[in-house]
């Protein structure tokens, strides 16, 4: 895997149109990102996720059309999640990758301030408080301990219950109900990328279309029924253009939905644990 991401930056040190600023060039939602794998392969990159069944992670593909969404489903009891923040600085999923042997990381965190990368609420990266809880917005924090990861509500926030955490939000579904009134029907469609914490699992996804938080809460919320699984969360990350999901699919093969090479004030990676 190491080998084939640096085969891919030296190939984006031409070719790809890299934004190290992370700021969202346009207001208008985006209709399309990439959808791909490093090398680049001629299998069906759709055939390739559902074959992704190993290493502490299982990828599928849920829903249809603008519903459908790219799901892994990360053992919590082999795998630990690690929280990457960067302020100023920015980090990628690409680099994420290839320098913290992750198996697979999701972004972003939050959306970052205009024409910065400086967050918006709480950014606590193993111990150290970057940028504070932020009173109005999101509503939910996301921590990682040694339990593994957490969500509380902002106001239920101490600086000890986690050693990482982030504001983000909102919250999809709270208490294993759906929290997204009907209103939001009425916003425009973005992409998404979201975690959910469940029992001795964690399902980390984006969506492949974009879609609005109660449709993808509903669809997320009948997948979860069907696997007879017990979900208590689902959190909202940043969408639009800094939504991204990356993965190793197998030992040669990484799977990428969303730009691996824009840069994020933070992303949330996940690794094996050490035996």
């Amino acid at each position: 895997m190491r080998l084939a991401l640096l085969l891919f930056l030296a190939i984006c040190m031409g070719a790809c149109d890299e934004d190290t600023s992370g700021v969202v060039k346009s207001t208008r939602p985006t209709l399309d990102v990439p959808f791909s794998t490093i090398p680049v392969t001629q299998r069906d990159v759709r055939e390739l996720v559902m074959a992704t069944n190993a290493n502490g992670i299982k990828a599928e593909i849920i829903g249809i059309a603008e519903n459908a969404l790219l799901l892994l489903d990360i053992d919590a009891t082999r795998v630990e999640p690690v929280l990457l923040g960067q302020p100023n600085k920015g980090v990628s999923a690409q680099n994420a990758m290839l320098e913290n042997n992750f198996i697979a990381v999701i972004g972003s965190g939050f959306v970052s301030e205009l024409h910065t990368l400086e967050p918006v609420g709480l950014l606590q990266v193993n111990g150290k408080t970057l940028s504070p809880v932020q009173g109005h917005g999101y509503t939910r924090i996301l921590g990682i301990n040694d339990a593994g990861m957490g969500v509380v509500h902002r106001e239920s926030y101490q600086r000890e219950l986690f050693y990482s955490a982030l504001q983000a939000g909102p919250g999809i579904v709270e208490q294993g109900k759906l929290d997204i009134s009907e209103r939001d029907l009425q916003r425009p469609k973005y992409f998404r990328s979201f975690i959910a914490i469940c029992d001795n699992r964690w399902l980390a996804g984006v969506s492949l279309a974009p879609t609005h938080l109660r449709t993808l809460g509903q669809t997320l919320l009948q997948h979860i029924e069907k696997q007879g699984l017990q979900c208590g969360d689902v959190v909202n990350l940043a969408g639009d253009r800094q939504a991204v999901l990356m993965f190793q699919a197998d030992d040669k093969t990484v799977v990428y939905h969303g730009n691996p090479t824009t840069y994020k004030v933070s992303l949330v990676g996940f690794r094996l644990k050490a035996t």
